[in-house]
């Protein structure tokens, strides 16, 4: 007699059970690890911005962050290049009330302010050297005038992380073109992504600068974030005695 092709249905039956209790064995188990991922904390290791923040808010944590950044940035003696002093948006004790831009039309006349930009919420930090007139010790170059321009974008980024509402930076630094006043006006808005990101992603040099020195992994990073955003600058008062923070672009620094 041929042997029959299946066998018998008490054991087709058995096997079907153990299957099914395999499958449904390892349905539960896949819903167990799904719940545990859920309510688990998050153990990993949080992202650090900055292993340095200030202690304090408003002008107090200001005043903190430019004594920081200030001390970085060194002559080829290597003696510290300048202060920072920080006050918020007032100018020789007039109440700041804009921020505007503005360009010569093609015949030589100022055209109507291109930008205006309220000043509430607008941090100011004055760059002075440690030298007479707030002079900075050595020749002004274009490196020079990129690391100050560096400096601007440090003292921001640390205000924008760390210092409640302050939503725009305005550093008043040395322009080495005119040799006149020259503002990096730099808005909270603009730095999603630096913010986010840890500091050394965008400005990995963390020890003293050298001033004169072009540093080649940071200056192209640099001058995107911070050259179209450096004028010529000058305060004129208003009829109301309030002032206005008047930036040119006409004159606006050209790439180095």
């Amino acid at each position: 007699m041929a042997t029959p092709l299946t066998g018998p249905p008490q054991r087709q039956k058995h096997l079907f059970r153990l299957a099914y209790i395999v499958l449904a064995l390892a349905f539960w188990l896949s819903i167990a690890g799904f719940m545990i991922l859920i309510v688990r904390p998050n153990h990993s290791k949080p992202v650090v911005w900055s292993t340095w923040r200030p202690d304090t808010q408003g002008l107090l944590g200001a005043r903190e962050i430019s004594l920081k950044v200030a001390a970085q940035y060194k002559g080829a003696n290597g003696a510290q290049l300048m202060a920072v002093q920080p006050h918020g948006p007032q100018v020789q004790g007039l109440r700041l009330e804009a921020i505007g831009v503005r360009r010569l039309n093609s015949g030589g006349q100022i055209d109507p302010y291109i930008g205006m930009y309220g000043a509430d919420n607008t941090l100011i930090y004055a760059f002075c050297g440690l030298q007479t007139n707030c002079g900075m010790q050595g020749d002004s170059t274009a490196d020079r005038e990129r690391a100050m321009r560096r400096a601007a974008l440090e003292l921001s980024l640390y205000s924008f992380k760390y210092l409640k509402g302050v939503d725009q930076v305005i550093s008043l630094v040395e322009s080495v073109k005119s040799g006149g006043a020259s503002a990096v006006f730099l808005r909270k808005d603009d730095f999603g992504p630096e913010l986010k990101h840890p500091l050394v992603d965008t400005l990995p040099q963390r020890s003293s600068l050298d001033a004169d020195v072009k540093d080649p992994q940071e200056a192209p990073v640099i001058d995107a974030l911070t050259l179209q955003n450096t004028f010529p600058a000058h305060f004129e008062p208003l009829p109301d005695g309030d002032a206005i923070l008047v930036l040119d672009v006409e004159n606006q620094v050209s790439t180095p």
